[in-house]
């Protein structure tokens, strides 16, 4: 499962970081001299927040990167056997 981040064309699964599609950033965002989220410049962003496709860092400032959503850690499969419960007891 994914999430679609709405304007930033991005992407998150379950256990990894956000990734962003570089089609829609600007340059300056690429480079990561301008905040992914409000395209401010200065003071330069300096949070990662996500990745590129190609494993390049994606940085947003202080103020945006509380605003983007956090990679959720991986949850049990629910086809996998459940240890908690103690066995049925044979009949015989």
């Amino acid at each position: 499962m994914e999430l679609a981040l709405a304007g930033l064309g991005g992407t998150m699964s379950h256990t990894d970081e956000l990734t962003f599609d570089p089609g829609v950033l600007s340059a300056e965002q690429l480079y990561g001299d301008a905040c992914v989220v409000c395209h401010k410049k200065w003071p330069r962003p300096r949070v990662r927040v996500g990745r590129l496709p190609d494993g390049s860092k994606v940085l947003a400032c202080a103020d945006c990167a509380p605003a983007l959503p956090r990679p959720r850690a991986a949850e049990p499969d629910a086809r996998a056997p459940r240890r908690d419960r103690e066995p049925e007891p044979a009949t015989l």
